[in-house]
Protein backbone atom coordinates (compact mmCIF):
# COMPACT_ATOMS: atom_id res chain seq x y z
CA UNK A 1 0.00 0.00 0.00
CA UNK A 2 3.07 2.18 0.94
CA UNK A 3 4.54 1.99 -2.12
CA UNK A 4 1.20 2.25 -4.45
CA UNK A 5 1.07 5.89 -2.47
CA UNK A 6 4.80 6.83 -3.20
CA UNK A 7 3.94 5.54 -6.68
CA UNK A 8 1.54 7.90 -7.04
CA UNK A 9 3.65 11.37 -5.93
CA UNK A 10 6.18 11.01 -8.49
CA UNK A 11 6.63 13.68 -10.73
CA UNK A 12 5.07 11.67 -14.50
CA UNK A 13 6.43 11.63 -17.47
CA UNK A 14 9.22 14.27 -17.40
CA UNK A 15 12.59 13.81 -18.80
CA UNK A 16 15.02 16.46 -18.92
CA UNK A 17 18.73 15.48 -17.55
CA UNK A 18 19.13 19.01 -16.42
CA UNK A 19 15.95 19.21 -14.55
CA UNK A 20 16.30 17.23 -10.57
CA UNK A 21 13.14 16.79 -9.32
CA UNK A 22 12.65 14.70 -6.04
CA UNK A 23 10.71 11.67 -5.76
CA UNK A 24 8.70 12.73 -2.95
CA UNK A 25 7.69 15.98 -4.88
CA UNK A 26 4.35 16.17 -6.56
CA UNK A 27 4.44 18.01 -9.70
CA UNK A 28 1.35 18.12 -12.60
CA UNK A 29 1.06 20.59 -15.60
CA UNK A 30 4.14 22.31 -15.14
CA UNK A 31 6.69 23.43 -17.68
CA UNK A 32 10.53 23.51 -17.12
CA UNK A 33 13.39 25.51 -19.21
CA UNK A 34 16.26 23.51 -17.73
CA UNK A 35 18.09 23.76 -14.87
CA UNK A 36 16.20 23.85 -12.91
CA UNK A 37 15.72 21.75 -8.77
CA UNK A 38 12.27 21.30 -7.18
CA UNK A 39 12.89 19.89 -3.56
CA UNK A 40 11.10 16.77 -1.84
CA UNK A 41 7.37 17.48 -0.55
CA UNK A 42 6.92 20.34 -3.08
CA UNK A 43 3.77 20.81 -4.66
CA UNK A 44 3.52 22.07 -7.73
CA UNK A 45 0.33 22.83 -10.18
CA UNK A 46 -0.35 24.77 -13.84
CA UNK A 47 3.23 26.62 -13.45
CA UNK A 48 6.19 27.60 -15.33
CA UNK A 49 10.11 27.98 -13.69
CA UNK A 50 12.48 29.77 -16.14
CA UNK A 51 16.00 28.46 -16.56
CA UNK A 52 18.12 28.25 -13.34
CA UNK A 53 16.02 28.57 -11.35
CA UNK A 54 14.78 26.52 -8.09
CA UNK A 55 12.22 25.62 -4.98
CA UNK A 56 12.95 24.51 -2.16
CA UNK A 57 11.03 21.72 0.38
CA UNK A 58 7.77 21.39 1.19
CA UNK A 59 6.48 24.56 -0.97
CA UNK A 60 3.35 24.80 -2.29
CA UNK A 61 2.29 26.95 -6.12
CA UNK A 62 -0.52 26.90 -8.37
CA UNK A 63 -0.66 28.92 -11.47
CA UNK A 64 2.64 30.77 -10.75
CA UNK A 65 5.26 31.72 -13.99
CA UNK A 66 8.27 32.13 -12.45
CA UNK A 67 11.28 33.78 -14.53
CA UNK A 68 14.79 33.01 -14.76
CA UNK A 69 17.80 32.41 -11.76
CA UNK A 70 14.70 32.39 -8.77
CA UNK A 71 15.37 31.19 -5.68
CA UNK A 72 12.87 30.11 -3.57
CA UNK A 73 12.90 28.58 -0.05
CA UNK A 74 11.03 26.51 1.75
CA UNK A 75 7.73 26.33 2.73
CA UNK A 76 6.70 29.30 0.37
CA UNK A 77 3.02 29.23 -0.32
CA UNK A 78 2.42 31.32 -3.46
CA UNK A 79 -1.04 31.77 -5.75
CA UNK A 80 -3.27 29.52 -3.56
CA UNK A 81 -7.06 29.80 -4.11
CA UNK A 82 -9.03 32.48 -1.95
CA UNK A 83 -12.65 31.95 -0.95
CA UNK A 84 -14.84 34.47 -2.03
CA UNK A 85 -16.09 37.61 0.21
CA UNK A 86 -18.96 38.92 -1.48
CA UNK A 87 -21.05 35.67 -0.71
CA UNK A 88 -23.27 35.18 2.28
CA UNK A 89 -20.60 32.41 3.32
CA UNK A 90 -17.55 32.05 2.16
CA UNK A 91 -17.75 27.72 2.44
CA UNK A 92 -16.88 25.96 -0.81
CA UNK A 93 -19.73 23.90 0.10
CA UNK A 94 -21.79 26.97 -1.72
CA UNK A 95 -19.43 28.08 -4.57
CA UNK A 96 -17.28 24.75 -5.90
CA UNK A 97 -17.86 21.19 -7.17
CA UNK A 98 -14.22 20.76 -5.88
CA UNK A 99 -14.75 21.29 -2.54
CA UNK A 100 -13.16 18.89 0.53
CA UNK A 101 -16.41 17.57 0.67
CA UNK A 102 -17.57 16.00 -2.66
CA UNK A 103 -20.67 17.13 -2.55
CA UNK A 104 -22.02 18.87 -6.02
CA UNK A 105 -24.74 20.99 -5.13
CA UNK A 106 -23.40 24.43 -5.44
CA UNK A 107 -25.56 26.82 -7.58
CA UNK A 108 -23.92 30.19 -7.25
CA UNK A 109 -21.30 31.14 -10.26
CA UNK A 110 -18.08 31.80 -8.89
CA UNK A 111 -14.40 31.16 -10.97
CA UNK A 112 -12.27 29.74 -7.78
CA UNK A 113 -9.33 28.95 -9.91
CA UNK A 114 -6.87 31.54 -8.70
CA UNK A 115 -5.16 34.61 -10.92
CA UNK A 116 -1.40 34.21 -12.59
CA UNK A 117 1.52 35.20 -10.43
CA UNK A 118 3.91 36.27 -11.98
CA UNK A 119 7.59 36.43 -10.43
CA UNK A 120 9.88 37.87 -12.79
CA UNK A 121 13.79 37.07 -13.33
CA UNK A 122 16.43 36.75 -10.06
CA UNK A 123 14.11 36.81 -7.49
CA UNK A 124 15.04 35.43 -4.48
CA UNK A 125 11.91 34.65 -1.95
CA UNK A 126 12.90 33.40 1.36
CA UNK A 127 11.87 30.91 4.07
CA UNK A 128 8.17 30.97 5.16
CA UNK A 129 6.82 33.41 2.52
CA UNK A 130 3.03 33.79 1.47
CA UNK A 131 2.07 35.59 -1.85
CA UNK A 132 -1.42 35.61 -2.53
CA UNK A 133 -2.47 35.26 -5.80
CA UNK A 134 -2.50 37.52 -8.88
CA UNK A 135 0.76 39.48 -7.38
CA UNK A 136 3.66 40.37 -9.79
CA UNK A 137 7.00 40.62 -8.34
CA UNK A 138 9.73 42.95 -10.42
CA UNK A 139 13.06 41.37 -11.43
CA UNK A 140 16.35 41.66 -9.00
CA UNK A 141 13.01 41.61 -5.94
CA UNK A 142 14.53 39.78 -2.45
CA UNK A 143 10.91 38.97 -0.29
CA UNK A 144 12.26 38.63 3.68
CA UNK A 145 11.41 35.28 5.45
CA UNK A 146 8.12 34.94 6.85
CA UNK A 147 6.85 37.56 4.71
CA UNK A 148 2.75 37.94 3.36
CA UNK A 149 2.93 39.13 0.19
CA UNK A 150 -0.45 41.01 -0.76
CA UNK A 151 0.74 43.83 -3.14
CA UNK A 152 3.48 44.02 -6.54
CA UNK A 153 6.72 44.22 -5.90
CA UNK A 154 8.96 46.79 -7.97
CA UNK A 155 12.37 45.90 -9.44
CA UNK A 156 14.95 45.65 -6.94
CA UNK A 157 13.22 45.87 -4.03
CA UNK A 158 13.57 44.32 -0.65
CA UNK A 159 10.35 43.78 1.26
CA UNK A 160 9.85 41.98 4.72
CA UNK A 161 6.58 41.82 7.09
CA UNK A 162 2.65 41.19 7.46
CA UNK A 163 1.97 42.43 5.13
CA UNK A 164 5.24 42.91 3.41
CA UNK A 165 6.48 46.23 2.81
CA UNK A 166 9.40 47.92 1.26
CA UNK A 167 12.79 48.40 3.37
CA UNK A 168 15.23 49.85 0.29
CA UNK A 169 16.00 49.23 -3.03
CA UNK A 170 18.83 46.93 -3.82
CA UNK A 171 21.13 49.91 -5.83
CA UNK A 172 20.28 52.97 -6.48
CA UNK A 173 18.52 54.25 -9.93
CA UNK A 174 21.47 54.49 -12.23
CA UNK A 175 22.50 50.76 -11.55
CA UNK A 176 18.71 49.35 -11.50
CA UNK A 177 18.43 50.76 -15.09
CA UNK A 178 22.21 49.24 -16.11
CA UNK A 179 20.56 46.03 -14.42
CA UNK A 180 17.31 45.95 -16.31
CA UNK A 181 19.00 47.31 -19.32
CA UNK A 182 21.16 44.52 -20.04
CA UNK A 183 18.44 42.02 -19.60
CA UNK A 184 21.40 39.42 -18.17
CA UNK A 185 18.70 37.10 -16.72
CA UNK A 186 18.16 35.79 -20.90
CA UNK A 187 21.74 34.35 -21.19
CA UNK A 188 23.21 31.44 -20.06
CA UNK A 189 24.99 31.01 -16.51
CA UNK A 190 28.39 29.98 -18.49
CA UNK A 191 27.78 32.47 -21.47
CA UNK A 192 27.43 34.94 -18.51
CA UNK A 193 30.89 33.67 -16.22
CA UNK A 194 32.65 33.44 -19.38
CA UNK A 195 31.92 37.12 -20.21
CA UNK A 196 33.12 38.09 -16.45
CA UNK A 197 29.50 40.69 -16.61
CA UNK A 198 29.25 42.71 -13.58
CA UNK A 199 28.81 46.18 -12.09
Amino acid sequence: MLKKILINLFPKNFKNENVKINKLAYVTNTNFSGNNYVDRFCRIRNSSFGSYSYIGYNSDINNVQIGNYCSISSDVKIGLNSHPIHLFSTSPIFYSDTNPFGKKINKISYDDSPKITVIKNDVWIGTNVIIMEGISIGNGSIIAAGSVVTKDIGEYEIVGGIPAKIIKKRFDKETIKKLSDSKWWEKDAKELINSQFHL
